[in-house]
């Protein structure tokens, strides 16, 4: 119901309703208006009905900037990707928005594009923008200074990779080197010999070395002939990496540490007239839905993004709540150990939960 007087006169000028137009409109105090668009019980049912029927008329938008100040909160939480282009960082990305959303948070996303200069350059936006917190994929090593002065600074900040060194700050991972070390073992146990790998290069450092450690635990002399680097995770790629390897004879199964990169290869193999399994296993990395459902359903290592996401938004929160304390103990660091989901395209599970798979002499 539109009114006369204020109201018909704030509908025809256009401006931003503020809460002094709506105390104005119904003779309240502003500190009234205030408590009842916040449904405080300091202020009796009928007026914050009243008060919250107004401000929906008038199509009021709290201001969340002059709340921030209030409150001395923001409300926002920075998130720093790599690239925009990986398929678990982006689902990592969007449960955490989910998550964060539900508590009265928003997320303000930036992509580095894997460039060191560019990932300080975004910390730097993020901090002067008084973000409450960050999350950052980082993209190796290089800015731990940085980051370690962003955490001295008193800013909660969770990093979502790790690796065989200390990180700066807290962090929550997947433990990636075990990952693709359980990958690789598995398919040297199966007997292979010469298992190739395709891998996205710096990114995928701790897969390499997760790749390089398990063949020299099972007696198998490194080939770096064996390992193809690719710029970006797509099944194209895949594709054109094992038309690469293949040729060269010999190779009787593949890692990648991606699944996109897995399913491309699997199609090459599949159009060449291989059988997978037994002519070459394949065995991707992140267990993504396309592996499950692929003609040949992918082993694959499992990326935990559900609990992932949850520790590390409960992480923040703690860090944002204890925030003068975060420098007086060294990072939190959470490790999760991920796990091979074996399928067809290397072993299956037969009906009485043995595993069977193609065996290289």
């Amino acid at each position: 119901m539109i009114r006369n007087g204020l109201t018909a006169e704030v509908s025809k000028v256009s401006k931003r309703v503020r809460q002094e137009d709506i105390a104005k409109e119904l003779g309240l105090s502003i500190n009234s208006v205030s408590l009842a668009l916040k449904n405080s019980k300091r202020i009796n049912e009928e007026t914050r009905q009243r008060v919250q029927q107004v401000a929906k008329e008038l199509n009021y938008i709290p201001n969340s900037i002059a709340r921030s100040l209030v409150e001395k909160k923001s409300k926002i939480i920075g998130f720093i990707l790599p690239k925009i282009t990986n398929p678990v960082q982006i689902e990592t990305a969007q449960l955490i928005e989910r998550k964060l959303m539900a508590n009265g948070y928003n997320m303000m996303l930036m992509t580095t594009d894997s460039d060191r200069d560019y990932e300080s350059f975004a910390l730097d936006i993020l901090v002067s923008r008084q973000v409450d917190g960050i999350f950052l994929f980082p993209t190796n090593k290089q800015n731990q200074d940085k980051i370690r002065s962003i955490r001295n600074a008193h800013i909660p900040m969770v990093l979502l990779s790790g690796g065989n060194y200390e990180p700066a700050s807290d962090s929550v991972y997947m433990n990636q080197y075990k990952g693709a070390y359980k990958a690789a073992a598995h398919l040297a146990q199966l007997g292979h010999r010469k298992i190739a790998f395709i891998h996205g290069g710096a990114a995928n450092m701790e897969k390499y070395m997760g790749y390089q450690t398990a063949l020299k635990d099972n007696g198998i002399e490194f080939n770096p002939e064996l390992v193809i680097t690719v710029d970006k995770y797509s099944y194209e790629q895949g594709y054109l990496s094992a038309a690469k390897l293949f040729p060269q004879g010999g190779v009787t199964a593949l890692f990648a540490s991606s699944d996109y990169l897995a399913l491309g290869a699997l199609r090459w193999c599949r159009e060449q007239g291989m059988r997978v399994p037994e002519d070459v296993a394949i065995v991707g990395f992140d267990d993504l839905e396309a592996a499950q459902y692929a003609e040949i359903p992918l082993t694959s290592v499992t990326y935990k993004v559900e609990e992932l996401t949850t520790l590390a938004v409960e992480l923040l929160y703690r860090l944002i709540t204890e925030q003068e304390h975060t420098t007086k103990s060294k990072p939190t660091r959470i490790e999760i150990e991920p796990s091979l989901q074996i399928r067809s395209s290397c072993g299956y599970k037969s009906q009485n939960g043995e595993v069977s798979a193609c065996k290289k002499g």
